[in-house]
């Protein structure tokens, strides 16, 4: 179901789950590319004398058109979890002739932090630690322009600002 705000935000249906089978692309009569793919979903319950419970996971028909076909097809493999954006769809199976559901997704987003498609990614803690060592070295730099813009407050006598003073190495 898709709903549309006063704003005009769009708003409509989606469903996270796993890749469970191979992904299959076929086409349509129009020839337009059509994905097909089950889709698991795990599910846990929490009971508070006993803690989280592992529950049956659930299989569901998952279809996507067009772009969306096509996005699927390169970037979702089996296994892989994924965020589907879409709409609950009935329709009667042409083998059975029962009525069935399937999500039909009109947009699929793979997540990246637990599937095997992280090609070409930085993990998280890397860029975290890039910017802290990057945030770090400006600081250092920004204090080292601080001490050589400091001009000395008490000059002893008889010595002159050009003179340099052999450097102390403390030993």
């Amino acid at each position: 179901m898709s709903t549309e705000s006063t704003t005009g935000l769009e708003l409509k249906d989606s469903m996270y789950g796993f890749v469970a089978s191979k992904p299959q692309l076929t086409y349509t009569e129009n020839g337009d590319p059509r994905l097909y793919f089950k889709a698991g979903q795990r599910h846990r319950h929490y009971d508070p004398e006993t803690g989280w419970q592992n529950l049956p996971s659930t299989f569901h028909d998952v279809v996507a058109f067009k772009g969306a076909a096509q996005f699927g097809i390169q970037n979702l493999r089996e296994k892989d979890r994924f965020i589907a954006q879409g709409s609950l769809r009935e329709y009667t199976n042409k083998h059975t002739g029962e009525r069935e559901e399937q999500f039909e997704a009109t947009r699929l987003l793979p997540v990246t932090a637990q599937s095997k498609n992280t090609a070409g990614r930085t993990p998280r803690r890397a860029v975290e630690r890039e910017a802290y060592s990057q945030d770090t070295a400006s600081q250092e730099a920004s204090q080292g322009e601080q001490i050589k813009r400091r001009v000395p407050q008490f000059q002893p006598a008889g010595s002159s600002p050009h003179q340099h003073a052999a450097p102390h190495i403390g030993l």
